[in-house]
């Protein structure tokens, strides 16, 4: 992805320091200037090294991951994704077999349009910019509870799963698989991220950082693609200065050794 030569990457080696535990973590970083979808895979990497090292920390304390392959249930909720990842995912789709493409974009096509019969279609475009984090929870609830598969969803299984989107890593439990069916009812334990890489990524938004997080429900994720085509806002900078940023997101004041 990115669509830049093997030459114009370098590797970096980070040891990062998250609550009380240090992880290391292996990034390939575009040097040439790009915008944050070009350092995608190096978030997607660090992403994946803070919850493995999260999930250890709760298996010490005698608890088991529950997810598991063909448990789909959490592919139900309104998955967050940053916009640099909605920009990700149009790309991903859009290198595909024309077959593969236009299976998927007729389950976001329908997914709008049974969102738009239960009149739920116009509050979850409004719902990244929600400030009551309650009413968020509720409206999530309300789409839940329609049954939307995520696009990407086979057999109860992530068919992108290398690149899927940063909330889609962080989000294990330890309580029962069954429980996550039912959310309301049943009491569902999410392992604990001390610094979450997604929200630290909508902070980043389009790489200059520092403002309110900018995000949206994966299910728009090619609409939003097809309306901003060519993204305002900051110019390509090189690979290894936007991740610095990232990193100051995602822990403010403690830099990477």
């Amino acid at each position: 992805m990115g669509g830049h030569p093997r030459q114009d990457r370098s590797s970096f080696d980070l040891r990062l320091r998250l609550g009380a535990e240090a992880t290391q973590v292996r990034v390939q970083l575009p040097t040439v200037p790009v915008r944050v979808t070009g350092v995608l895979p190096a978030l997607q990497s660090v992403a994946s090294a803070v919850v493995d090292a999260a999930a250890r920390r709760v298996e010490r304390q005698g608890k088991a991951i529950s997810c598991r392959k063909g448990c789909g249930a959490c592919c139900r909720q309104p998955v967050p994704v940053a916009e640099a990842e909605a920009a990700f995912l149009a790309e991903l789709i859009g290198g595909m077999a024309a077959d593969r493409q236009a299976v998927l974009r007729r389950r976001f096509r329908r997914g709008i349009r049974r969102l738009g019969r239960a009149g739920l279609l116009d509050p979850i475009r409004r719902l990244g910019q929600m400030p009551d984090g309650d009413a968020r929870r509720r409206l999530g609830l309300a789409y839940f509870r329609q049954q939307i598969p995520c696009p990407f969803l086979e057999d109860e299984s992530c068919s992108i799963h290398p690149h899927r989107p940063l909330s889609c890593r962080e989000y294990l439990v330890t309580s029962p698989a069954a429980h996550c069916a039912d959310p309301v009812r049943n009491r569902v334990e999410r392992v604990p991220i001390p610094s979450k890489p997604s929200v630290a990524l909508y902070r980043l938004g389009d790489g200059s950082g520092g403002g309110k997080p900018r995000w949206l429900p994966l299910i728009l994720a090619l609409e939003w693609a097809e309306q901003h085509p060519h993204p305002a806002g900051a110019a390509p900078v090189p690979g290894p200065r936007l991740f610095e940023a990232f990193l100051r997101e995602l822990s403010p004041g403690t830099p990477p050794r």
